[in-house]
């Protein structure tokens, strides 16, 4: 990660990235859906501006939603023009589907939701240790924190989640072992299925297995919040 990186002393050029304007959002929707500007992209990034607050990461999450959908529908190539794409939306139906979930970490959560069982309860436990994590912690952790698993299977499982997990694009790799949460929104989503009331005791548990789990000289580098 960025961090790592800076203490190798490798070369490294930061961009931050501001909340884009509307009109940015007009030129990224052009731009990734191959078609032209006119009154009706506008008003779609207008509301993909308000939903968003111009957050770029946001964004294509939020257009993915839409997708997913069904509210924003690819009718294929503009006249078999291979750079030119025709699309539909009906910005009514997006602005009355979408304005309970006007938060990006609810609408993550929706999609959270509809993953295997196994899947969100991997999540929720990553979702403890930080932005990034080892394997093996997982691996360590997980048949304490899901019934029905044991230690024996617990290498197969979570590698099998772990890249179902990157296939959704829930958490991205770094190297062979280690993974990061592609966004924190995602991260937020995650620890969001547990309760506010239960998360306490959640991560109670969790850091007793660590504890009872893991070399002394490894618990500090897992310690979390």
């Amino acid at each position: 990660d960025m961090h790592e990186a800076k203490k190798k002393r490798w070369d490294l050029t930061e961009v931050s990235i501001r909340n884009l304007d509307a009109t940015i959002c007009e030129e990224i929707l052009v731009q990734l859906l191959c078609i032209e500007s006119c009154i009706e992209t506008k008003r779609l990034a207008d509301i993909c501006h308000q939903r968003t607050a111009g957050n770029a990461f946001h964004l294509l999450a939020y257009l993915a939603m839409l997708q997913e959908q069904k509210l924003l529908v690819n009718l294929g190539q503009f006249n078999n023009q291979p750079n030119r794409w025709t699309w539909t939306w009906d910005i009514e139906q997006i602005e009355e589907r979408t304005a309970a979930t006007s938060n990006v970490v609810e609408l993550i959560k929706g999609t959270m939701s509809k993953q295997p069982q196994m899947l969100k309860d991997l999540l929720q436990l990553v979702s403890c240790l930080g932005t990034a994590f080892e394997k093996d912690i997982a691996v360590c952790a997980f048949p304490h924190m899901h019934d029905g698993i044991y230690p024996t299977q617990a290498g197969r499982v979570v590698g099998d989640l772990l890249l179902l997990a990157v296939r959704e694009s829930f958490l991205e790799r770094q190297g062979q072992s280690r993974f990061r949460w592609v966004h924190d929104s995602i991260q937020a989503a995650a620890m969001q299925q547990v309760s506010e009331a239960d998360i306490v005791a959640y991560k109670f548990k969790l850091g007793k297995v660590l504890i009872q789990s893991l070399e002394e000289k490894d618990v500090e580098s897992n310690l979390f919040e």
